[in-house]
């Protein structure tokens, strides 16, 4: 029997004596080289021990030659194949071990840097994680040989002049896409290198979000034929930086002198403010650096200083930040952005701004009597004309509000005749007014709105006498009313009854529309809710930071507008029978009293509306009263 085996490492080769050590009665068997062996065999098991134990005997017995086949093929078919243990797994990034010109180079006069790895590096996304401050164009060329990344200028480098070139995340070694983060080069034009930092964060002015890849730009006020305010306009910036997904940006090694700090979501790539759709942001008051204590030299023995810690924030904490808040500028003029037909005989007309006394005018036919009823959004920003004497199939239509002439459109008033995948008509079934009702989950909330009918088109008659509701055995006679200008919306008020089943009769037509179509039968039923069913969120606003005009909203979760209160001076807010659930409230300082959130105007020097969010996300449970403070 045999009590252990020693195998020792099998090459690729075999170019001299091996041995097999078989412990058992401690005697040794060499066999001769001149055998091939893959170079990983795996572990033997205890046949092949035996077996190597019989090749002994048999080498005494000098026929061992004969049987080096019969080895060869089951040493290499009756392992078990192991793969090669390599160490444990690369997570370091690649390291800098030469720089041609070195880092931090003054009087810096080459067209192309080469910076030199100790392993194979790739590069990603150049274009949007690469970052060189002032920036150049055309735009510098960034290529890889074996382990060296090149850097080729295409553009001329400005006399005295502090570059930087941040690398963001493009560098990763080739194996295990280990990133370099945020790499910088830094050299000088001149003999020096500037010193100073400048640091910021910029969000979205409307719902202080971080914003990722917009560039924060510096400018010098060194032009003697342009403004200062019009330089984001007409020139490039003198310095660059670009913000992480924190929407942090920092500026290394900048001149000693006062900066416009500008910020810019470039759609063109020309680092020009020049399109309309360009979000932009910009400070107050002129920015200036701050220095900070350099760390040890750069050197190839030790780790790169410029080489920044990847941590979740980029900001230093002993060196002042600006904060920006991004927007789009809004041409104040009133526009018409949409116009289309959404059914026969109803017109939607979207305007850019609400709108305040629009006036619409057909051109292309003359009205006998009244030829349209207007019906407004919430917000006034968009119209439907529901259409009583047209008899032409499109409308030419001019439109003017508040005296400006808007636009003049020309809409198709003909529909289309649904056909089916055979070519051939539907049988038309008449047409009917549709009636819907503010019913779900076939229970209505009565404490927010009594139950509401919508019709499909206006209505010219009706006999609100035919509409019966019923509770269990009795017959109620609610108190029915058209709340809407137009008549399109009938109210259906009545003392309801927490918990209660109704149920509703409208016969046919009960209601014609302004195009002579009437309803069917219809019969639904419902249920009250509950009380309990319900959460209050009360939060008592003290003002104690900015008094002013608020517009406060109640928000779900994806931001949507639930509710919203306007108030002036300190003082409690309510908001009851709320639906269990997560909310959010937010509050716009509503400097010009308007009653929305106004966007920034950037030569006008104003900014947009300031924005709070309450710190806490507002859980809602039925039957649950919360009690908050929020000291704007």
């Amino acid at each position: 029997m045999v009590d252990h085996l020693l195998c020792p490492d099998i090459t690729d080769k075999i170019t001299s004596y091996s041995t097999i050590i078989i412990k058992k009665q401690y005697f040794t068997v060499k066999l001769k080289k001149i055998i091939s062996f893959p170079k990983t065999i795996g572990k033997f098991d205890g046949t092949k021990t035996f077996l190597l134990i019989f090749f002994g005997v048999v080498l005494k017995k000098n026929i061992f030659l004969l049987l080096i086949p019969f080895l060869t093929i089951f040493l290499t078919r009756c392992a078990n194949p192991v793969t090669p243990q390599g160490g444990p797994k690369d997570i370091h990034p690649p390291k800098i071990i030469a720089y041609e010109p070195p880092n931090l180079t003054s009087h810096f006069q080459s067209r192309r840097i080469k910076i030199t790895f100790d392993e194979f590096v790739q590069l990603k996304d150049v274009r949007n994680q690469i970052t060189i401050s002032p920036p150049l164009l055309p735009k510098t060329d960034f290529s890889l040989h074996a382990k060296s990344l090149l850097v080729k200028f295409n553009d001329s480098l400005k006399t005295n002049t502090t570059y930087s070139i941040t690398f963001g995340e493009a560098i990763s070694d080739l194996t295990e896409n280990n990133i370099l983060h945020n790499f910088i080069y830094v050299f000088t034009t001149g003999a020096y290198i500037d010193s100073l930092t400048l640091q910021g964060k910029i969000i979205d002015a409307y719902n202080l979000t971080p914003q990722k890849d917009v560039y924060a730009m510096l400018y010098v006020n060194e032009n003697d034929t342009l403004p200062f305010d019009s330089l984001p306009y007409c020139v490039r910036p003198y310095y660059l930086a670009k913000t992480n997904e924190n929407g942090e940006f920092i500026f290394h090694n900048i001149r000693n002198v006062l900066y416009k700090l500008f910020a810019l979501k470039d759609m063109s790539g020309d680092f020009l403010y020049n399109l309309a759709t360009e979000k932009i942001a910009f400070c107050d008051s002129l920015a200036k650096g701050t220095y900070v204590l350099p760390e040890s030299p750069d050197s190839l023995n030790k780790k790169d200083t410029l080489v920044k810690k990847d941590t979740t924030s980029r900001l230093l904490s002993n060196v002042p930040s600006y904060f920006l808040r991004l927007f789009e500028q809004v041409d104040s003029t009133q526009k018409l952005l949409r116009s289309d037909l959404v059914q026969q005989g109803e017109v939607r007309l979207i305007f850019k701004f609400p709108t305040k006394k629009p006036v619409f005018i057909p051109i292309n036919f003359t009205p006998d009597g009244k030829w349209e009823m207007e019906e407004f959004s919430k917000k006034k920003d968009t119209v439907f004309l529901w259409l009583i004497k047209v008899a032409t199939d499109s409308l030419i239509l001019k439109i003017t509000d508040t005296g400006n002439k808007t636009d003049t459109v020309i809409i198709d008033l003909k529909t289309k005749s649904k056909k089916k995948s055979s070519g051939k008509k539907e049988s038309e079934k008449p047409e009917t007014l549709k009636l819907s009702q503010n019913i779900w989950g076939n229970k209505l909330n009565q404490f927010k709105s009594d139950l509401e009918i919508t019709c499909s088109y206006p209505v010219s008659s009706y006999s609100f006498s035919k509409i019966i509701l019923i509770s269990g055995k009795d017959t109620l006679k609610p108190k029915v009313s058209f709340p809407d200008s137009v008549k399109r919306k009938i109210q259906i008020k009545e003392k309801w009854k927490e918990e209660q089943s109704y149920r509703v009769i409208i016969p046919d037509s009960t209601f014609i529309s302004i195009n002579k179509l009437a309803n069917d039968s219809l019969v639904f039923e419902f249920k009250t809710r509950a009380t309990k069913d319900f959460g209050t969120f009360k939060v008592d606003i003290t003002m104690d930071h900015k008094p002013g005009n608020y517009i406060i909203q109640l928000l779900d979760e994806k931001e949507k507008i639930l509710e919203e209160r306007m108030i002036d001076k300190p003082g409690k807010i309510q908001f009851d029978y709320l639906f269990p659930g997560k909310y959010k409230l937010k509050a716009i300082l509503d400097q010009n009293q308007n009653g929305q959130w106004d966007s920034g105007i950037y030569l006008k020097h104003t900014q947009p509306e300031e924005v709070f969010y309450f710190p806490k996300t507002i859980e809602v449970r039925g039957n649950w009263d919360i009690d908050e403070t929020w000291p704007l």
